[in-house]
């Protein structure tokens, strides 16, 4: 046997490693020989069909297949000339989809393409074996695809076939090993690599017991802190510490690490359990441990004694020498350098790998720190199931088995105890096991390790701990330190040392305590050593013995009760808490009601109760029976105050020292009617008083409450004004349905957040405009409110004002100052009945409104338009007929809701960044200018959704305009697809709705109901397709609105002969209510059409690459409530059309009256008889459009005009029958006579047929294409465009001209 075969071990009987699958006829005395000899070389197990088969059933060769780890698939020219060899192929294919082998496809003197398309006489072969039998052609042919989707070993006639087979045979290894090491075997080099037993430590020793657990993930582990070592740097001296929670795995992968690279230095050490033998032995004796063991480690001599040098020597002669140390389990800073003995005698390119429990050990101690993860889901439950059954995980336990790893946080150590603990118990006891880890201590062996680094802590450390991990587990990191010490600075370090030893971990500002470490505290807990300083109680049977007994002997010091297990009404004496002097934490709540009101509190205290509670810090009591604390509380110490829906009346008679507290909750306590007794409560940061209906005022001596940054008076219904006062510091005042509350006094000037929503306030302050800090201004429902003081202008920092609701506010006040802050406007519900001027212009010198004919249109209008920056705009339900003209202009708008305008009869043109349009209901819209919008290319790509449902008096042309605008959106969006720089990625969605019957003529692809196939034809796929563009008819006849959400989904498949390349979902357009909004009613009378686009990335994203065409398409499309189908909604009509780039350049700003895409319409909505005005001038020249001057338009104007005069004649009729107008038409979007029947089932609606592909000639085509009206149109469209950009340039031309001599 070779070298390399010899140093493997090998249990139990060979196992094919390597199968070979071939083409004897061509390749067997040669390549497939040679490639075999050389695996068996290297002492890889091989099987090949190197001899007949004489008369071996398939099934036998199947079975060495599925014993496999590896196949190597030699594909020859006359591959496909056996059956034997494609059926082999089909089975590797199996066992690679099961994930049980690996495939290394070599194409043999024969071409990829040529066995992907199975061309030239690969190919033939091929058809002539599936003559014989029809059903192997979808499976053969599969794994053919397969096995080229792989990268192989291409070998041709100039390859040199001995290295490729050594390159092969490498892979071969490569691909062993790491089989073998994810599954614990032997190592190449014949080191085993396992958890071994674990010490008092916690890590696992170094083992040759082939009984070794095997190490799941170390691979990737190693990986990881390989490339912080960076051992390819040889003049660099780096020191990496490796950092984790006792038992992670840092002395395994250490080990393993030393063992990899230990050759490649002359001295190495591996210094183990630094922490106990620094406490037993000493520094000094662990420094001459290191320096004997990294001499030894040279010169191979096992006792120290043989050695008798200074150590001043010893360091000269390893300071020649590269050193690769491993200094084992430290637990303190010091320890590093008093055993290193400095650093300067470590020769540059050594490297020291430090492991420990404590980051801040190696913190400034170390060039780089590798924090070692938990196993992954994956390599933890492959790591349990090892432990917990003999062989593979039965599936009845799967559930459970993954719960148990979960519970682990992928720790190797609990993962194997509770894995041996499990092993061949039946599921009831599993079961069992899993309920009680979260209620009772974890097993000794688990416990010696985890508590490693709470040994350590100092006894008021311990304390904190155990506090945290008993009442504070997933709590702010800010309340959480509060609590355990009166003074926040001072005890940022001890909740820091306590995440330092990973016994808290620290996530997005919260404290969190794993399962792990709570069970850890619940064992020292029940210990009796840890009982001095207070029990802590959460055992609802042990509590209430407690409260009912009152043992002298018994000390407390934290109490949580569960009033929903506390089954009946209770009654206690008055002295239950007098003794319990060293209670810090009480907690009284009800888990079982989300909402306290409805919760209930059976403790009573019929008496009363006296206590004094000095040590009191945090203090809740859900309903607290009393009306007033005892006058014997004394609350020095107390931080947290939280007395919901309570009884009380008043905290407490007198003034009280409460210099600690931070927060006061008394929300819902309906009987508070004063809050005397807080004048000394100086640290106060948050107040909450919602619900506290009978408080009338509050008191002047909160103006010594200089912290306070939170006050909330929601729902005190009788309040009826504030007090004079400046709260310095201030942030969020909520006043939120205070009803009685008129008059609004500024109590703090750095408010940030204010809520008067609900109040019966008529008019704002003047002093509103000193809220310099200002972000959120919430006026819902204010009635009474009737307008707004001028000095709203003055609020800079302003980002959302909400007026909804607010009936009597019937003007918005003229802004003189920019709010470039302002990204949210609601105005929705109220008496409104014009849209503000959000745009009016000022002059920049005096501040005066001035007209448009006096500005230089070079001057930007974003810098002059003082709500520019508006964001969201919410006008629903208002009164006012029509919106401004300018407001095209908010550049920023994205969001715009006009629901429910019932008057509203027309739309300007919107802003060009307009994302999201929402005006159903606008039962009286009939106009909407055209273009909709200004279409801005190659800018922003985002979603864009337009709802026009329930708009029923829209006519036909209105309807083609907005088709016509998606259209061109759709297209410049497809062109920016294209334009996109190769791999990178955009993900465009547009949807539109509005009702109609008909879908758009330039859908090409259609059928009535609701699933559409197609065939595709040739080269449809090739470069320029960008999208799909799709399209439904939706009838609502028998809908009843139930939900808040309807969504239209269409589910599309791409198809090669039956087999599925392409799928993809995506949604058409639909709706989602949100708060108060009632389910969307929708008018039965009228069908609606949804079109939606999605874009290359959603279509190509399973594209299996070249070779792999899809021939038929098929399309299926429903309406949902995003979790089931709506069955009371029809889809009546769908349709599709693929999307190509266009092939010309695309302009930076196109319009519907200026578009490079192959449309002309109407410009009969445009201002001034159909000439631009100088404002939309002015923005086509700031956005960098190609017309350079208004000219060029007037001329072609009158061109353009006769032509759509002569084109309005062949258009189609409306949904209502009758025929369009000239002067309205659109013809570009209409549906033409030959694609519409009569529906009888559906008045006014159209049965569609599926139209043939463009170029495909139809019935009539050489009749009609030269006499037509339409066709004739489109003749004439293009000579009539090129006229009119010789125009444009002309007239661009002279502009320059012009200009260019003014300025000389």
């Amino acid at each position: 046997m070779s070298k390399a075969a010899s140093s493997n071990v090998v249990h139990g009987p060979p196992q094919d490693q390597v199968f070979i699958n071939f083409r004897g006829k061509e390749v067997r005395g040669n390549f497939a020989s040679h490639l075999e000899s050389a695996l068996e070389r290297e002492g890889i197990n091989v099987f090949s069909d190197n001899h007949e088969r004489m008369g071996k059933r398939l099934e036998i060769f199947y079975k060495r297949i599925e014993e496999s780890k590896i196949a190597i698939a030699v594909i020859s020219s006359l591959y496909t000339e056996s059956k034997w060899c494609l059926n082999e192929l089909v089975k590797i294919r199996e066992c690679v989809k099961k994930k049980t082998l690996e495939v290394f496809p070599v194409f043999y003197k024969v071409n990829v393409d040529t066995v992907k398309r199975r061309k030239a006489e690969f190919g033939q072969n091929f058809d002539r074996l599936v003559k014989k039998d029809l059903t192997k052609f979808k499976p053969w042919r599969k794994a053919l695809r397969f096995v080229t989707e792989i990268k192989g070993q291409v070998v041709d006639e100039n390859s040199d076939e001995v290295q490729i087979i050594k390159k092969i045979v490498k892979d071969v290894k490569i691909k062993l090993e790491e089989s073998r090491t994810d599954q614990g075997t032997m190592s190449p080099r014949g080191n085993l690599f396992g958890l071994a037993k674990e010490k008092l430590g916690g890590e696992a020793e170094s083992s040759t017991s082939l009984n070794a657990s095997p190490v799941f993930g170390i691979n990737t582990r190693q990986q990881q802190l390989e490339e912080k070592l960076d051992f390819e740097s040889k003049e660099v001296t780096r020191f990496v510490g490796v950092v984790g929670i006792p038992g992670i795995g840092k002395t395994t992968l250490a080990k393993k690490l030393l063992e990899d690279w230990g050759s490649e230095f002359l001295h190495t050490m591996f210094l183990d359990d630094v922490r106990e033998k620094s406490k037993s032995l000493g520094f000094h004796r662990l420094h001459e441990d290191l320096l004997y063991g990294l001499v030894r480690s040279k010169h191979d001599v096992q006792e120290k004694k043989d050695f008798d040098f200074p150590l001043a020597s010893l360091k000269a002669e390893l300071s020649e020498s590269k050193v690769f140390i491993v200094l084992d389990d430290v637990s303190e800073k010091s320890q590093i350098d008093m055993i290193l003995g400095g650093r300067e005698w470590l020769r540059e390119g050594s490297r020291v790998v430090i492991t420990t429990s404590r980051m801040s050990v190696v913190k400034e101690m170390v060039d780089e720190t590798y924090l070692v993860p938990g196993l992954s889901d994956e390599d933890g439950f492959r790591y349990f199931e090892k432990h917990a059954f003999s062989v593979s995980c039965e599936p009845s336990f799967k559930n459970l088995a993954e719960q148990f790893v979960d519970y682990s946080r992928g720790h190797p150590l609990v993962l194997k105890v509770l894995g041996r603990e499990l092993l061949r118990k039946d599921k009831a006891y599993w079961e069992s096991k899993l309920g009680a880890l979260a209620k009772s201590p974890i097993s000794n062996t688990i416990q010696n390790v985890l508590r490693i680094p709470y040994d350590d802590l100092s006894k008021h450390h311990k304390n904190l701990f155990l506090d945290v991990a008993f009442f504070f587990r997933f709590e702010d990191e800010y309340h959480v330190r509060s609590l355990l010490d009166s003074s926040v600075h001072e005890n940022v370090s001890e909740i820091k040392d306590l995440e330092d030893r990973f016994l808290v971990n620290m996530c997005g500002g919260r404290v969190e305590v794993t399962d792990l470490m709570y069970t850890l505290a619940m064992g020292l807990e029940s210990s009796s050593e840890y009982s001095t300083s207070g029990r802590r109680l959460f055992n609802h049977g042990e509590i209430i013995s407690i409260l009912r007994n009152k043992p002298e002997a018994t000390r407390v010091r934290g109490i949580f009760l569960d009033m929903s297990e506390v089954p009946r009404k209770m009654s206690l004496g008055n002295d239950t808490f007098k003794d319990m002097t060293d209670l810090r934490y009480l907690r009284f709540f009800n888990s079982s009601f989300p909402k306290d009101n409805e919760a209930k509190c059976n403790l009573i205290f019929p008496n009363g109760l006296k206590f004094t509670l000095q040590e009191i810090r945090y203090f809740h009591w859900l309903k607290f029976p009393l009306k007033m604390l005892p006058q014997d509380f004394n609350p020095k110490n107390l931080i947290d105050l939280k007395l919901p829906y309570s009884r009380i009346e008043q905290l407490w008679d007198g003034d009280k020292d409460i210099s600690k507290l931070m927060w006061l909750d008394l929300n819902h306590s309906s009987k508070l009617r004063t809050l005397w007794g807080l004048s000394k409560a100086r640290k106060l940061k948050s107040i909450n008083l919602e619900g506290c209906t009978e408080l009338k005022t509050v008191h002047e001596e909160l103006k010594n409450m200089e912290i306070l940054v939170f006050l909330n008076l929601r729902g005190c219904t009788s309040l009826k004004s504030l007090p004079q006062m400046n709260l310095i510091s201030l942030k969020t005042l909520i006043l939120s349905g205070c009803s009685n509350l008129e008059e609004f006094n500024l109590i703090s000037e750095t408010l940030e957040e204010l809520y008067l929503d609900g109040t019966a306030i008529k008019i704002l302050p003047s002093t509103i405009g000193k809220l310099k800090r200002l972000v959120l201004l919430i006026l819902k429902d204010c009635k009474r409110l009737m307008t707004l003081p001028d000095s709203i202008g003055d609020l800079k920092a302003l980002q959302k004002l909400v007026l909804s609701g607010c009936k009597s506010f019937t003007t918005f006040p003229k802004v003189k100052e920019d709010m470039k802050q302002l990204k949210t406007l609601l105005l929705d519900g109220t008496a409104i009945k014009e849209m503000p001027h959000l745009l009016s212009r000022f002059s920049v010198n005096q501040g005066q409104t001035s007209s448009w004919s006096h500005c230089n249109l070079r001057e930007g209008p974003h810098e002059i338009y003082r709500l520019s920056t508006v964001q969201r705009l919410c006008l629903s339900r208002n009164n006012f007929r029509s919106l401004p003209n300018n407001i095209r202009y908010l550049f920023n708008l994205k969001w715009l809701d006009l629901k429910y305008c019932e008057q509203l009869m027309s739309l300007p043109m919107l802003p060009p960044n307009l994302h999201w349009l929402d005006a159903h209901g606008c039962i009286s819209l009939e106009n909407i200018e055209s273009p909709l919008a200004l279409i801005l290319a190659e800018t922003e790509h985002s979603h864009s959704t337009f709802t026009f449902t329930n708009c029923i008096k829209l006519n036909q042309v209105v309807k083609n305009g907005i088709v016509s605008h998606f259209r061109r959106k759709i297209q410049l969006m497809s062109d920016a697809v294209a334009h996109q720089e190769k791999g990178s990625k955009i993900d465009a969605l547009i949807g539109v709705c509005y009702p109609s019957w008909q879908l758009p003529v330039w859908f090409n692809h259609r059928t009535p109901g609701s699933e559409l196939t197609q065939k595709l034809p040739r080269h449809w796929n090739e470069d320029g397709l960008t999208g799909v563009a799709l399209c439904a008819v939706v009838s609502f006849k028998d809908y009843q609105a139930q939900s808040k959400r309807l969504l239209v989904r269409c589910t599309s498949e791409f198809k090669e002969e039956d087999e599925p390349l392409i799928q993809f979902s995506c949604i058409l357009g639909g709706w989602t209510e949100h708060g108060t909004d009632r389910p969307r009613d929708i008018i039965k009378s009228s069908g609606h059409v949804f079109i939606g686009y999605n874009s290359l990335l959603d279509i190509k994203k399973q594209d299996r690459g070249a070779g792999y065409v899809a021939t038929e398409a098929s399309f299926k499309f429903e309406v949902t409530d995003g979790t089931k189908q709506i069955t009371n909604c029809e889809v009546l009509k769908c349709g599709f059309t693929l999307i190509y780039a266009a092939t010309k350049p695309v302009h930076s700003l196109c319009t519907d009256k200026n578009c490079d895409h192959g449309e002309i319409v109407s410009a009969s909505s445009t201002d001034n008889g159909g000439n631009m005005t100088s404002e939309e001038s002015y923005f086509k020249i700031q956005s960098g459009a190609t017309s350079v001057s208004v000219v060029a338009e007037e001329m072609g104007n009158e061109i353009i005009e006769k032509v759509k005069s002569f084109k309005a004649t062949s258009n189609a009729p409306d949904t209502s029958g009758g025929s369009m107008s000239p002067s309205s038409s659109q013809g570009s979007e209409v549906v033409d006579d030959g694609s519409l029947q009569t529906d009888e089932t559906n008045p006014g609606a159209e049965t569609c047929y599926c139209e043939p592909w463009e170029g495909a000639e139809k019935p009539g085509d050489h009749e009609s294409a030269h006499n037509g009206p339409r066709h004739l149109c489109e003749r004439m469209e293009k000579p009539i465009r090129l006229i009119c950009l010789v125009i444009s340039i002309c007239a661009g031309s002279v502009f320059l001209l012009t200009k260019d001599k003014k300025k000389r």
